[in-house]
């Protein structure tokens, strides 16, 4: 049995789908990957897809609703459903949702269709333009969704609110979910890749990881660092995207070409979060937030912009800011730095925290999702005389 996965980005998959990869691969399915792998926003290594056992196909989906190459992938995805007899699709981020599920509507196979949803890119207080183009496109195209899976509380009561195929549900899952044995407080690590960076005994290090876009809203934790007025404090944002410039030269006119850095993509987040004093966490925008829960697992406190996702996790092991207040996150800033006890208290309960939003939870939901699926599109083949 046939099962496509599509995204808008290729390494979406090997960055965060592997363990689902697994389970279906258990489960006796031949796994189809179809992405835009010219635009490969997260570093990986294609032998990776090739060691799980997963059929890549290159289409050109676009991360921008309004771009005709979306049309042409719609096209051949819809190709790929039918040459290879795919009976289930799996798709991912908005613009792989629009074209997976109305790939899935033209064909006669009629796959099975599971959409998750990693945050809706309209949200409460979000921009108007967002609703009035996201929300009737997710509102009509729930229709056409067998499982759809949200990975925030406010996200699910808006999809409460579509209507699904007959026999549909909503659900919800703690994102990815995190390995906590591999996220986790290491002082020797620490110490060793503190040193490897060239970080000094006194130095304070502040660490971001994600794309460099504007979502993300790195200036307002770079302008913040320069109102801390501390020198000893630095910052690391690990990540590559299109705002690399604008944050370089913002970092050369506020004076902190020496204590922002910037080195491209990390796959082995864990060795930066162990060296780390505390995790910045200031997008506009976030469906949940992997990257603040590895960091939580590690142990560091979390400065985060309230928003939807930041609010999931938020504890005593979090500072919740106004994502576009500097001076809010440079007060936040000052008090992690000069208060270690309140450091340690926050680490602690960050890790406790992290625990909730673990990979095993998340697996379990998502084999359970799969054994749903796989269930229905064996009866269709039974009842259709196919199976």
């Amino acid at each position: 049995m046939n099962i496509l996965i599509i995204t808008a980005v290729s390494g979406f998959l090997p960055g965060f789908e592997t363990r689902n990869v697994e389970i279906l691969k258990g489960m006796g399915y031949e796994v189809h990957y179809a992405s835009n792998f010219h635009n490969p926003v997260y570093k990986f290594d294609m032998g990776e897809l090739e060691r799980l056992g997963v059929r890549c196909h290159h289409v050109p989906i676009s991360k921008s609703p309004l771009s005709p190459d979306n049309f042409r992938a719609l096209r051949e995805i819809r190709e790929i459903i039918k040459s290879f007899d795919i009976k289930c699709v799996h798709c991912h981020n908005p613009m792989g949702g629009v074209t997976g599920r109305l790939a899935g509507i033209g064909t006669k196979e009629k796959p099975y269709c599971i959409y998750t949803a990693h945050g809706f890119h309209f949200y409460r207080g979000g921009q108007v333009k967002s609703w009035l183009f996201f929300y009737p496109a997710e509102r009509f195209l729930a229709r056409f969704t067998d499982r759809l899976i949200c990975i925030n509380r406010e996200d699910e009561e808006i999809a409460r609110g579509f209507h699904l195929r007959k026999g549909g549900r909503v659900i919800r899952i703690p994102g990815t979910g995190v390995d906590t044995c591999r996220f986790s407080p290491d002082s020797q690590a620490r110490a060793e890749t503190r040193k490897e960076l060239g970080l000094g005994e006194g130095d304070f290090l502040f660490l971001s990881a994600g794309e460099l876009n504007e979502n993300k809203n790195h200036e307002t934790a770079i302008k913040a660092l320069a109102c801390t007025d501390r020198k000893e404090a630095v910052y690391i944002i690990c990540g590559e995207g299109k705002k690399r410039r604008d944050l370089e030269r913002l970092t050369e006119s506020l004076g902190l070409s020496g204590r922002v850095k910037l080195p491209g993509y990390e796959r082995k987040m864990e060795k930066y979060y162990r060296a780390a004093d505390c995790f910045l966490f200031p997008s506009v925008r976030e469906g949940l937030g992997m990257a603040a829960l590895e960091a939580m697992a590690c142990g560091l406190p979390l400065i985060a912009a309230d928003n939807r996702g930041s609010r999931e996790f938020a504890g005593k092991g979090v500072i919740l800011c106004d994502p576009a207040d500097t001076g809010q996150w440079a007060s936040a800033m000052r008090e992690v730095i000069q208060k270690e006890s309140l450091r340690g208290i926050m680490g602690r309960e960050a890790r406790k925290r992290a625990e909730d939003f673990s990979r095993e939870k998340s697996e379990k939901i998502m084999r359970l999702v799969y054994e749903e699926m796989d269930r229905a599109v064996r009866g269709r083949q039974i009842k259709e005389g196919t199976g």
